[in-house]
């Protein structure tokens, strides 16, 4: 068995890197400020979720001008099988749909003015793979784990030759997550010279209302008590193009990092950008970086997992369901403090035919401490592709393992995914599958609850029309 565990350990590792990256890059970015238009449409289909089977009807329409858009979208779910035991309202809904402020805000899928890049750009909606900066405070952040819980996020970039700011917030009812990167560009207000390629940046990141303490309310009752702790982290960072040639870019970076009453930490790191002659858009990007850290320090803190891992970080190591441990507890607490400095390394591949193709993947490794602050391996692999063929069939897969073996023995936490795959018959109608990873928190009495791992499956038909 231990055999088989190392053998697919290796071929994942090799997938990684053969295969390519769930990275800083979005392949819909390049082609998205050419869509213009206004969509209507309507979606029905079964989902199943955990042991329960639901119908689900969508109502959505999207509004896409030359800087300007938005997307509305109405969604409306009934139970057909509750082996689960879902609250409902008229025995046939969902309660937790219509229960909370966030469910109506997200009748709003999106808005936007502008596009990432712009000298200004404002965007307001779900957070997919959100990044700022090289991502080393938060990176590869995702707002849709938790089952029942839409977030609509903001971004917000103000980008010039001399100067620019990116401001990010998880949600907005309310934010959890807040904060910004600033940078300068010292030598461009001097005069236009290679000196300009030098990038100067701050940061500042908190989780307002991040949890120090989870119990169980008392009395034989349901639900939690939390209290509540300012977390924050600052960081300052400095980046230099090297080279910025017809086909090929390089830029090195270096990161430091402070987490307040925590630890230390700096990255050391290169992007390097690769594009092929030809009528064909196609590129190669890749980042390698080396990581130098203290022993209660966290790369990319606001990760990909960290909706869930601020409440319940590492499963429940040796807590009890009464008193999880959090994740800004575990540092606090846990990670070793006073203990040597220790390390890691990030690599990515990214291979990208605009419009048509993109394959990816990352490959982490840190040295990270455990509750009793010893030393053990911590892996993370990330692996995404995007495809378009024949003007008919898009493929959309992203897989996440957050920690392949504490002490590198075996998987130990669930993987983050989502998929999809969509048939267009013709302009109006389509068929698509979809699958997708979730996190549903159970609450008992006395008890502090705990997450369950869902697995959510749809398959159904669409309809639209575009002017």
């Amino acid at each position: 068995m231990k055999n088989m565990r190392r053998i697919f350990l290796f071929f994942l590792i090799l997938a990684s890197f053969s295969a390519a990256a769930a990275v800083d890059f979005d392949p819909n970015e390049a082609y998205g400020r050419f869509r213009k238009g206004i969509s209507f449409g309507g979606a029905l289909f079964p989902s199943y979720q955990g042991s329960s089977l639901l119908l689900e009807l969508d109502l959505y329409g999207s509004f896409e001008f030359s800087s300007l858009g938005f997307g509305v979208g109405l969604p409306v779910r009934f139970i057909l099988r509750n082996d689960d035991d879902i609250p409902t309202t008229a025995k046939i809904f969902p309660k937790e749909d219509w229960d909370d402020a966030r469910d109506w805000v997200s009748i709003l899928n999106y808005f936007h003015y502008g596009h990432s890049g712009d000298m200004f750009y404002f965007y307001f909606g779900e957070q997919k793979n959100r990044y700022v900066g090289n991502g080393s405070i938060v990176g590869a952040y995702f707002g849709d784990l938790r089952l029942y819980h839409p977030q609509r996020g903001v971004n917000l970039e103000i980008n010039t030759d001399y100067a620019g700011l990116d401001f990010f917030m998880d949600d907005v009812t309310p934010p959890n997550v807040i904060g910004g990167r600033i940078y300068v560009k010292p030598i461009s207000f001097m005069k236009e010279s290679y000196g300009n390629n030098l990038e100067i940046g701050a940061s500042y990141f908190a989780d307002i209302f991040s949890p120090d303490q989870i119990t169980g309310k008392t009395d034989n009752d349901y639900g939690r008590e939390i209290t509540d702790s300012n977390f924050q982290i600052f960081g300052f960072d400095i980046s230099f193009r090297l080279f910025a040639m017809k086909y090929y870019q390089l830029t090195l970076y270096s990161d430091m990092n402070k987490i307040v009453d925590a630890g230390f930490g700096m990255h050391f790191g290169a992007k390097h950008k690769l594009m092929f002659p030809g009528s064909t858009d196609i590129q190669i990007l890749s980042r390698w970086e080396a990581r130098a850290m203290e022993a209660d320090y966290v790369p990319s803190y606001f990760n990909t997992f960290y909706d869930i891992e601020r409440e319940y970080y590492k499963g429940q190591g040796r807590s009890t369901l009464a008193t999880p441990t959090t994740k800004s507890q575990y540092l606090m607490s846990y990670a070793g403090r006073g203990k040597d400095w220790t390390g890691g390394y990030y690599l990515d591949l990214v291979f990208d035919i605009t419009g048509t193709f993109s394959i990816g993947g990352s490959f982490e490794h840190n040295k990270l401490y455990n509750y009793e602050a010893k030393k053990y391996n911590n892996y993370q692999i990330n692996i995404f592709t995007d495809m378009f063929f024949f003007d008919s069939l898009a493929i959309d897969f992203l897989m996440t393992f957050q920690s392949l073996g504490e002490e590198g023995r075996m998987l130990r936490n669930r993987p983050y995914y989502r998929a999809s795959i969509t048939y267009y018959l013709n302009r109006y109608f389509s068929l698509g599958a979809s699958a997708a990873s979730k996190w549903y928190l159970v609450e008992d009495r006395d008890y502090a609850g705990s997450y369950s791992y869902f697995n959510c499956f749809s398959i159904g038909g669409f309809a639209g029309v575009r002017f």
